[in-house]
């Protein structure tokens, strides 16, 4: 299929809409990165945006990414069309109108180069173990260093794969099949016996101070709103239930065992913190751990969680956020990487909460336990 060629109220031709091309990888000091690209948008005009103007659809739906300046230097440059032409920055968006952005500038934040080890191929599922510092799925900050399109990537998963289980041990599933998508059906929001033994997850995690000894359940409702999780009355039913390994009273620490009822964002961070028992080195829950500093939070987005930066750091400097800028206007990021400056390490891109099993009725999948198991490794 030929690119789409876009005609101008001018009566020029716009480019080719460009096709999608392979990322290029740098791999060094640990980590896997992503060169700097631009990036191709395409949106249809939503209900709220009838009746306003481009420049302020974009600095009011995207804030971090761009100003209104910065938008109508893009749509003079013809980076920013309207039903693909070029349109005024005084132009009046309508309903059924598309809207499409090009050459955004992009830069990824690195991942640990942890090789991906799959499990078990098959045409209706892969399941792999997905290393710390990997987010699952593309979102707002990575697109190619995510373990979907490593994967595509490295072992040619097919497109039509998403995820049926999430952390730790993954299942990308053939989800467009309900045979498959219930085969790899999570635990329920309302747990029962029955349904309980139907998939099994079993996680292992570090906590701080000494957990109790005995099993404990923990079933206090999860809230995700806003872009944050938490453990609040309003929020849905969740249970997850403890079993302590060891207590290690030189490093203050145990190591415990747990088993989800339910499947809720964060739901062991936030319950072991409900406890008091924080993830010894988890930036979100632990408050002792340490302060994020904007290299941390680069981490931990990239680690996949929603994590926003600062509304007050103007667009030219948020770190990795994809943004418009002009030819006249230097990337900030592309300096501090040619620099070496604000580079994450591989090894505080982790937190100690690994899934160890997952089972159903007629599968079973199993990883090692982490290193941070051991008592001796505190670091």
């Amino acid at each position: 299929m030929s690119p789409k060629v876009a005609k101008l109220r001018n009566g020029k031709v716009a480019p080719p809409m460009p096709e999608a091309s392979r990322p290029e990888y740098l791999f060094e000091n640990g980590l896997r990165q992503v060169k700097p690209y631009h990036q191709t948008y395409l949106a249809h005009v939503k209900q709220r945006w009838i009746g306003r103007t481009v420049p302020e659809v974009f600095a009011s739906e995207m804030p971090r990414r761009c100003t209104s300046a910065m938008i109508v230097g893009a749509m003079k440059r013809g980076d920013v069309l309207v039903n693909e032409a070029i349109v005024s920055p005084e132009y009046i968006l309508k309903g059924g109108e598309s809207l499409r952005s090009m050459n955004c500038h992009r830069h990824e934040p690195p991942v640990p180069d942890t090789p991906i080890r799959v499990i078990e191929q098959t045409k209706d599922y892969v399941a792999f173990d997905k290393p710390h510092g990997i987010t699952v799925h593309p979102n707002e900050l990575n697109f190619h260093n995510t373990a979907l399109e490593i994967l595509r990537r490295d072992h040619a998963i097919p497109s039509y794969m998403h995820d049926a289980v999430t952390s730790g041990i993954v299942i990308f599933a053939n989800v467009a099949d309900s045979a498959v998508r219930q085969r790899f059906q999570p635990p329920s929001d309302h747990p029962t016996q029955e349904s309980d033994s139907l998939v099994q997850k079993e996680y292992v995690c570090r906590v701080v101070g000494e957990f109790p000894e005995d099993p404990c359940v923990v079933s206090e409702p999860i809230l995700q709103s806003a872009g944050k999780v938490s453990v609040d009355p309003a929020g849905k039913s969740s249970e997850t239930r403890f079993e302590r390994i060891w207590y290690d009273e030189a490093s203050h620490s145990s190591l415990v065992r747990c088993f989800l009822a339910t499947g809720r964002q964060h739901q062991i961070r936030l319950h072991v913190a409900h406890l008091q028992h924080p993830i010894v080195n988890d930036k979100l829950y632990n408050p002792d751990y340490r302060t994020a500093t904007t290299a941390d939070l680069a981490n931990i987005a990239s680690g996949g969680e929603k994590r926003f930066y600062p509304k007050d750091i103007p667009p030219e400097h948020q770190p990795y956020m994809p943004y418009y800028i002009s030819p006249e206007t230097p990337c900030h990021k592309c300096k501090e990487e040619r620099e070496g400056l604000n580079t994450p390490r591989p090894e505080e891109m982790k937190i100690w909460l690994r899934a160890i099993r997952y089972q159903g009725p007629d599968w079973k999948f199993k990883v090692d336990m982490p290193e941070w198991a051991d008592p001796a490794v505190v670091s």
